[in-house]
Parts: C-alpha cells; structure tokens; sequence
C-alpha cells in the first residue's frame, strides 16, 4: 500500500491524494466508521451515507485539506460531526431515543476502539466458510440451539457441533492479538 503522507521532517507533512491512496483509505477506514457513526444516528442505512458524504467531500475538497493529526483522527472527527450535524438538523423532527442520548456520552477515543474492534470482528466472521459462518451466525446471533440449527440448515448436530468449533478456532486465530478475545465475542453479541 502506498504511503498517504510523504513526511518532510517531524512536522510538516503533506497528503498524496492520488486514486490509489483514496481508494486504500476508504477500504481501511470504511466499515469502522460506518459502526462509529452508528453509535450516534442508531440508523446503519444512515451511517453509510454520513460515511459516504464524507469521503465524497475530502475527496473534492483533498487540496485544500491538510490535517494536523492523522488522517484517522482526523475521518473519525469529520464522521462524528456529521452525524451530530444530521442529528441536529433532524431532532426537530424526531425525538432522540434514549439509546442515541446515552451514546452521546461516550467517550470518543471509547467510540472509536469500540467501531474498530466491532468492524475487525465482523470482517473476521464475514471471512468464515459460507457454511461455518452460517451456523456460527444462526447459533450465536439468533440464539439457536444446535438441533435448531441443524433442522434450518438440514444437517445433522454433530455437523453443527463441528461447523461452530471450527468457527470459534478461526476466530481465535484471526483475533489472537486481542488479549481478551472472549471478552470481544462477548462484546460483539450483546450488541447485536
């Protein structure tokens, strides 16, 4: 991956707006800051557009546009405004749930490790054989016992039983360098 910043000494960097880098910055950062802007819209359909605007308006504006920080710190700070923006602008017309009013006391830096771990754990699942992936889905996500699972899906428990270990192997291996990967899973389901 090429490079965003060409650094010239310690503090004067300038961004390389070329497609390539563009493209790699939106792949990196896309789904994170689609979980993150969720934490403030509560909508996902919503969020992806936040994130798409977004990045629409770096990229007509990329010339002018020379953060003082990381270009991280500095997508996460361009999302969350414009969610809180999208809310300002809508809560005349709708009340904020009482889930979207506790998320505005979150933290940010919380918001953002929360977006990343959610978005890192997703594309591990989404990276599942079809089959493991969908049993682990039904198994851990709509609560589904085994033999529930396995009469949906048309195979037998012990297939199940096999699809789900071979799931949460995977899983731990993709995620090894999180210490408490329990801890995450755990995270990651109470969620959703």
């Amino acid at each position: 991956m090429n490079k965003i910043f060409n650094t010239k000494g310690n503090q004067d960097s300038q961004l390389d707006w070329n497609e390539e880098n563009f493209s790699s910055l939106f792949d990196q950062y896309y789904e994170a800051l689609c979980f993150f802007a969720d934490k403030y819209l509560d909508d996902l359909d919503m969020s992806r557009s936040v994130v798409q605007d977004v990045f629409v308006s770096i990229w007509t504006k990329r010339e002018n546009i020379s953060p003082k920080f990381s270009i991280k710190s500095y997508l996460y700070f361009a999302v969350r405004n414009r969610a809180l923006d999208h809310l300002r602008r809508n809560k005349r017309n709708v009340e904020f749930s009482e889930g979207v009013e506790n998320n505005l006391l979150v933290p940010f830096d919380d918001r953002v490790e929360e977006a990343e771990i959610t978005a890192r754990v997703n594309k591990s699942i989404n990276e599942l054989p079809e089959r493991c992936r969908e049993v682990f889905i039904l198994c851990r996500f709509e609560g589904l016992k085994y033999s529930q699972c396995a009469e949906q899906l048309n195979i037998s428990v012990k297939t199940v039983e096999s699809q789900m270990a071979i799931a949460l192997k995977r899983l731990r291996e993709k995620l090894a360098d999180y210490q408490y990967f329990n801890v995450l899973i755990g995270f990651f389901l109470k969620k959703n």
